[in-house]
Parts: C-alpha cells; structure tokens; sequence
C-alpha cells in the first residue's frame, strides 16, 4: 500500500493545479455559420414564473452541423470515413500545441501554414507529441461576430471569401506523421471558418486530412489565451448518428506555473487520461496481496 500511495503521489502531486480556457464560441442568433448553410435560430418557448410557483426555462434550437465552434468528421469530405459517432473517445481528448501565423495573416488574408511553419515549430519545440490536437492561431478569432470581416464577404453562396487556412502540404506533412509512430496527429483546428482557406473550391486540405480519419475543429475561440505547447485538450461534439460535423464545446486545461512535471505528462499524452487503466490494475494488486 505504500508504494502504491508513493506512485499515486509521484503522478498527480505536480498536476493538481489547473487552468482551464475555453475554446469554443456560444451559439446564439448571431452565430458565424457557413454563407451556405441555414442561420442558427435559437426559440425562446418559455421563459418565466409558472402559475404553480416554479420558474421554468426552454428554448427550440435549429442549426446546421457545421455552424459555430465545431467538429468537422472525416465522412465530411472522404467517403467511408468516420461519422461524429464513429470518432473513438481517445481521440477526443489528448495533447494539444499551437503554431502561430499571425504575422503572416496580418500581411495575407489568405496565409496558410505551411511545412515551413511545421518545420521551424519542431526546431524549437521538439517533435509533435503522438495523439495531438494541432491547433493553428491566425488571429482571425478577434473578427468572429463581423460577417464580412470574418469571411471576407456579405456573400451567401460562399463565393469571394477571404481569410486563412492551412495548405495541402502542411496537412500531408501532417497526416504522414501517422505512420511514424502510433496515433499521430489525431485533429487539426484553427480560428477561421474552415481548414482550407477563403480562395480554396476543391477543399484539398479537408480531403487530405479526412482521408487519414484526422477531424477538424473550426470557428475555434481564444487560441491566443493558450501556450504553444504542454496543454491537454477535451472535444466534446454532440453524438450525431452518421453526423458530418456537430456542434461542439472544446476546451484546455493547462498546467499552472510551475508544474513542470504536470506540463511534461500533458505534452505526451495527457496522463490522467491515458494512466488511468495503468492505476486500476496496481490498485487491484495491491488490493489482492493486502487480503
């Protein structure tokens, strides 16, 4: 019993402090969706004191899967792929990392992450960590509720739209990382209304992606507020039945100051998470031989 409290204590001592950010925005009536698609409606059916005394609240909603925050399936643009459904709990939760390409957003409304940007992050931070959510801040976040300056047009047949995305390269560099070693990556996100950029027609980044089953997270909020690296990241999309996307509230828990080790066990691979079946199977030895 000793040496399992030791363990326990080695593990979750340093990772008991957290910071949680929310990545996602709220839906409401004035919620970003693509020109396409039908507007997000939210009905207010009751609201108030009911004549038996108690207050009583409901509300109808209607919206596309792909409105707001959300989650992008493979099956959205790879025949075969998963559904929301389909997509395993492990890969809804792990180890997430930011690459920044603002400075070039703010020159190029249509800037994309490149295999440079890749590159240049790895030379600094060390290798992707296997099981990651990638997350690319572009800076567009801060338009999301403007329309036109969000998608760079008025337009409601998706033509002329302007804003930044991640190019095919990148996404091939990414979904080869793959087959190097376990899981990979196992989503991409950024804070524009889609993985492609505003030009794109053919949505090459999302075929290339969703072909190697890696979702895509859009219209992220408060990337800015995260570190680049050594945070833990929860996706959690409504459960739709053979969904292309859905809805969803995403956020990080990101170790406080200080908690070094806390920062190392999370730019693995999360060890709460993925230690959790390791910890039950001590527990029970130890609960067998104290018999």
């Amino acid at each position: 019993m000793a040496l399992l409290h030791i363990i326990l204590t080695m593990l979750f001592s340093e990772c008991l402090s957290l910071t949680y950010v929310d990545l996602s925005h709220s839906l409401h009536n004035d919620t970003m969706y693509w020109p396409t698609a039908i507007p997000v409606t939210v009905e207010v059916v009751a609201k108030g004191e009911t004549a038996k005394g108690y207050w009583y609240e409901a509300n109808n909603i209607c919206l596309a899967e792909h409105a707001g925050t959300h989650i992008d399936a493979p099956a959205h643009f790879f025949k075969d792929r998963w559904h929301v459904d389909d997509i395993p709990l492990s890969r809804l939760m792990g180890p997430g990392v930011v690459l920044d390409i603002q400075e070039k957003a703010k020159k190029n409304p249509l800037a994309e992450l490149t295999v440079d940007d890749i590159t240049r992050w790895t030379e600094v931070n060390g290798p992707l960590p296997d099981g990651v959510v990638v997350f690319v801040l572009t800076g567009w976040g801060s338009r999301y509720g403007d329309k036109q300056a969000y998608f760079g047009s008025n337009s409601s047949d998706g033509s002329n739209l302007k804003f930044p995305g991640i190019s095919v390269d990148a996404a091939k560099y990414l979904t080869a990382l793959k087959t190097d070693s376990g899981l990979g990556v196992v989503g991409v996100g950024l804070d524009t209304p889609s993985l492609d950029n505003g030009a794109s027609t053919t949505f090459p980044t999302h075929v290339e992606l969703f072909k190697h089953n890696i979702y895509g997270l859009e219209n992220v909020a408060n990337l800015e507020r995260l570190p680049t690296k050594g945070f833990h990241v929860t996706v959690m999309p409504m459960k739709i039945r053979e969904g292309s996307g859905s809805p969803a509230r995403i956020f990080a828990s990101i170790p406080d100051a200080g908690d070094d080790a806390c920062a190392r066990y999370g730019a693995r691979s999360g060890a709460v998470t993925y230690l959790a079946p390791v910890l039950l199977v001590l527990i029970a030895v130890v609960f067998i031989v104290t018999i």
